[in-house]
Parts: C-alpha cells; structure tokens; sequence
C-alpha cells in the first residue's frame, strides 16, 4: 500500500510511520521542515496546501493526522486556517488526483460539552466543541465527509480517544508519571476523578493501519469511528496503575493541582473501532 501521510512528525505520525514501514508500506509523508528520507520513506517539503498532485496520483490512500492546538491555546483564526482550510485544498488535490480513500483522524474532544456528563459518547452523539481546536476538528469532520458524499469517496474519520504513550507531549499524564518515577520524585496531580478511555499508541496505530485498508466494516460511507479501549478507567486509577508498574517508590499526591474543565470521555462500545 502507498501512503500520502499528513502530521508525520506528531506523536502518533512518528509511531504509525514506524508500524507502517515494518509491515512493508510505502510512504510519502509531507513536513514543513527537511527531513532524512528512508527505505520506502520519502519525506514532502511543504505545506498541506501545496500542489501534491504527483504524489497524490500514487498513493492507494490519503491518511490525514495534521492539526494545530493539541496542546496549546490557539486562536479561532489560527484553528480554523490550520485544521480546516489547508486540509479541506489538500482533500480537493486528492479528489483532482483521484485518490479517493481517506483515513481522517478526528478527535472524541469534537464532542465538546458532551463530555461533561458521564455518558458514553457514540457516532450518533450531538456535537458541542466549546475549544478553538475542538471547533475547527468539528468542522473539518462535517467538511471531509460532505465531501465524501458529494464526490464519491471513502472516508473514514477516526476520532481518536485518550491515547498514551512514549513520545507523548512531556506535559500529559504519562509522560508525566515516567518523568517522577525517573528522578525519584513525588507527582502532584488533580483529584483524578475524571472518566477517559486511554487507549496506548502502540494499538491505535495498529488500528489505524488497519483501517485504512479499508477492506473490513460498513460499506457505506462515509463513516466515523471511535478509536479507544472501551475500558474506561478514572484517571487516578489509571495513574495509580502506572505508578506501580513503573515500580516508582515516590507517591503520588493528589488533589495539589487545581482540576481543569471536567471532561469525561466515555466510548459507545459498538462506535469503537475493533482491530480483530
């Protein structure tokens, strides 16, 4: 399979590149900076909004991971020039170059004040983003998949739950565990009381590469998936877990910072992806 692969460089970009590569795919992966090329790796110089068209012609399916303001406060503007109208020319060049399977990855935060309560979210689950990110993620979903319809593509938006995992953003809880366990300190935490479905990295990417086979599942599109464990745990279970398995000595102490937004991502069991 030949892969045109947006958001390379990110967290799970780096992960699914590597899965890809050992399971004998090709990729040509766009970066805004240069970047080493490798077996089966060739790395675009560029923005998402370039003429890709000569690569786009070769690839068997568009994977688009690319998205500003994660982890960081951005401006509506900022958001909706970033996550929204370079990609939806990038999807435009595609359909020009008839590449017509699309692996859009989204995000369970498109959800918004939903997640407030402790419900599971499903596929069917009104959105309410409140975030410039979480707005912008919203709207490149309605985009992409108007577009599906409109010009007769299969598109798969993937909205991805709480993934953990190395290489994750040093400011997140895992990396945040390992970092305390490593210099023998204690980890001041909130209370921890929020619900998530963290899945790890190494299984979403699996995931992903799976689906963007597109040989299995529904045959309509387009669709949405959700991509988590549907295992939810409370987040200090799950930090109390990790702690031990890291075999920290150290304590955690919770309750020392002030508890953000109070968020609750709870899959639907039947709007998760299976990788089986």
């Amino acid at each position: 399979m030949i892969i045109f692969l947006t958001g390379g460089n990110g967290f799970i970009g780096k992960k699914f590149i590597k899965e890809a590569l050992s399971s004998g795919h090709q990729i040509y992966a766009v970066s805004r900076k240069k970047m080493q090329n490798k077996k089966n790796l060739t790395w675009l110089k560029g923005n998402l909004d370039n003429d890709w068209t000569t690569y786009l012609k070769r690839s068997h399916v568009l994977i688009h991971m690319a998205a500003v303001g994660v982890n960081k406060d951005i401006t509506l503007e900022e958001a909706i020039t970033a996550n929204v109208i370079k990609p939806y020319k990038l999807l435009i060049n595609a359909i020009n170059s008839d590449c017509a399977d699309w692996l859009i990855i989204g995000s369970a935060s498109e959800y918004g004040k939903q997640a407030a309560k402790k419900k599971p979210l499903g596929i069917k689950t009104k959105e309410l983003p409140e975030t410039n990110y979480e707005k912008s993620k919203y709207l490149f979903t309605k985009l992409s998949t108007s577009l599906s319809v409109k010009f007769k593509t299969r598109c798969r938006v993937m909205r991805l739950f709480n993934v953990y995992g190395e290489g994750e953003n040093k400011k997140r809880l895992w990396p945040s565990l390992v970092r305390a366990n490593k210099f023998k300190k204690n980890l001041h935490m909130t209370d921890g009381k929020q619900i998530r479905d963290f899945i790890s990295v190494d299984v979403v990417v699996k995931i992903l590469l799976k689906a963007a086979k597109f040989e299995t599942k529904r045959k309509k599109f387009p669709q949405i998936w959700h991509v988590a464990s549907g295992k939810p745990t409370s987040v200090k279970l799950f930090a109390l877990k990790n702690w031990k398995k890291l075999g920290a000595k150290k304590k955690i102490l919770f309750n020392k910072i002030k508890s953000p937004l109070s968020r609750n991502y709870i899959s639907e069991k039947r709007s998760i992806w299976s990788i089986k």
